[in-house]
């Protein structure tokens, strides 16, 4: 098990009794704030109203995770997007029309142990897109495939994120060899092309607007770091943070910021840094238990989580002048209280 799946299982089961342990095992690393969990609200089945006044302020679209599901957010409510209650993860393309996520499936299978072939079963996850407004979904990529002896391989692919120009699929693969490598897929084809890493514990992929980085979480050294990866597989680049535990970062539209969560002191929060040789980086929040920021796609707004009484919701923020001396504006929650998964970070398209 990768320490980035260890930390993940740490961090949800403090935080929220309703997420299923199977999916805090297998998805990207995420240090949750602890508290104490307490009753959530029924899981909805239909559209649920922002509250007055909030729709205006939240332009495109949010999909988010919900309690095994994904759900998006438009116009002046959110509703679901499945149904199964093995979905997270969603990316979604820059238009906001297609949402990419991951889906985990299970079979009976066999093995072999200690030389002896025995009945197993065998849990995986494919890469599964649909498009936002609904409609019929696609298997893109394929998390069980059977060799030729007859036996049944299997891999997790964690995190899929679709490129700016929605030709490509970042996913974090994890076929039992105890690695997670990033990978890339065509997004029409599901054809895999050639990996960006060999034997190394990443997570959390994130595009940049070029679509020729991709931001990642790496575990491969131990502690988390932030990681750019080119895409055209030249090598790595760290990004320099404050002291503490740096993870799961996305790009402004334009480039030019990595919104972060950055772990100190057993807390969350938010945190933006400047690309290029300034490395300025701002605090974007200081309650400790924020984290899992996106930008919106005119970089004006950023959606994230936040845990209050042991219940996680998704929130966005005004971030006015922030990145140019200001300060945010208040927070406003956008979801009910129904607990929001939070080992899967949202995303925010046109």
């Amino acid at each position: 098990m990768s320490r980035s799946r260890e930390l993940i299982f740490a961090g949800v089961a403090a935080v929220l009794i309703v997420l299923y342990l199977g999916l805090a095992v297998r998805v990207g690393p995420a240090f949750l704030p602890p508290s104490s969990p307490t009753p959530t609200p029924t899981k909805p089945v239909t559209l649920v109203t922002l509250p007055p006044g909030v729709s205006v302020n939240v332009s495109g679209t949010i999909a988010f995770a919900l309690r095994g599901d994904v759900y998006v957010l438009s116009g002046k409510g959110y509703v679901p997007l499945t149904s199964d209650g093995r979905s997270h993860q969603p990316s979604i393309s820059a238009d906001g029309r297609t949402v990419f996520f991951s889906r985990i499936e299970e079979i009976d299978g066999k093995r072999t142990v200690d030389g002896q072939v025995v009945p197993a079963h065998l849990r995986f996850s494919n890469v599964v897109s649909r498009g936002s407004d609904g409609g019929s979904e696609t298997i893109l990529v394929n998390g069980l495939v059977r060799s030729a002896d007859g036996f049944h391989v299997v891999t997790w692919f964690d995190s899929p994120t679709v490129s700016p120009d929605r030709t490509r699929v970042a996913v974090v693969a994890d076929d039992g060899h105890g690695y997670s490598d990033l990978w890339l897929f065509d997004a029409l084809t599901g054809k895999q092309m050639p990996a960006l890493s060999q034997g190394s514990n990443l997570a959390d992929p994130s595009w940049s607007p070029d679509g020729k980085t991709i931001a990642v979480t790496s575990y491969t050294l131990g502690n988390p770091r932030l990681l750019l990866v080119p895409a055209d597989g030249r090598a790595s680049t760290p990004v320099t943070t404050p002291a503490g535990e740096p993870y799961r970062a996305s790009y402004s539209p334009d480039g030019a910021w990595l919104v972060y969560t950055l772990r100190h002191e057993g807390k969350n929060d938010l945190h933006a840094v400047q690309m290029g040789t300034t490395a300025k980086d701002i605090a974007l929040t200081d309650d400790g238990a924020s984290w899992n920021g996106v930008f919106s796609p005119d970089g004006k707004q950023m959606a994230f989580l936040r845990e209050k009484d042991g219940v996680i919701d998704l929130y966005s923020m005004d971030l006015s002048d922030a990145l140019t001396g200001g300060s945010p504006k208040n927070a406003i929650k956008l979801t009910r209280g129904e607990g929001i998964d939070g080992a899967s970070r949202p995303a925010w398209g046109a």
